[in-house]
């Protein structure tokens, strides 16, 4: 039986194996999860504006039973109570650089 895995990113998440075949394919979200960022400018150095940030909070589902989300790793900051929210990681990338997908997924420990 495979884990439910609900992908709230607004790209698709695919997984490798070890041996950098496809395991899983998780399709975008129609409507990923964000979390809103309030910014003001405190300032500048050599003419670049340096701003604070001050991030919000995303509007998840539900935690379920079973039941895993892949958001963004500022989406899983901004909600440390949560043990529900997985983060791809160990990223596989093109000899270009460009991410093609993860090897496995993070959860945040602790706050």
């Amino acid at each position: 039986m495979r884990v439910p895995l609900v992908n709230l990113t607004p790209h698709e998440v695919t997984i490798f194996d070890s041996d950098d075949r496809i395991v899983v394919r998780c399709p975008a979200a129609p409507q990923p999860v964000r979390v809103a960022v309030a910014r003001s400018e405190i300032g500048r150095i050599e003419g670049i504006p340096v701003v604070s940030e001050d991030y919000g909070r995303a509007l998840l589902p539900a935690p379920a039973a079973g039941v895993w989300y892949i958001v963004s790793a500022t989406v899983a900051l901004a909600h440390p109570e949560r043990r529900d929210l997985l983060v791809p990681t160990d990223l596989v990338r093109s000899a270009d650089g460009t991410i093609l997908g993860c090897k496995a997924l993070g959860r945040r420990v602790g706050s």
